[in-house]
């Protein structure tokens, strides 16, 4: 998948399945170039870019 911050695409999945906050239709992405932390939320048909943790450098 395609960072929403600088487009890269060495994206790791976190695995963290705590209160909800993750689950298999929206699995939590870390960045390998930036850093950012984020998710695509799904609400119904709706598709939303979750910022978990902003990126450390661009």
């Amino acid at each position: 998948m395609k960072c929403p911050n600088c487009g890269g695409r060495e994206a790791v999945e976190i695995d963290m399945h705590s209160e909800g906050f993750s689950a298999e239709t929206s699995p939590v992405k870390e960045c390998g170039t930036c850093g950012l932390v984020w998710r695509i939320k799904v609400t119904g048909d709706r598709h939303e870019l979750d910022i978990i943790k902003q990126a450390d450098k661009k």
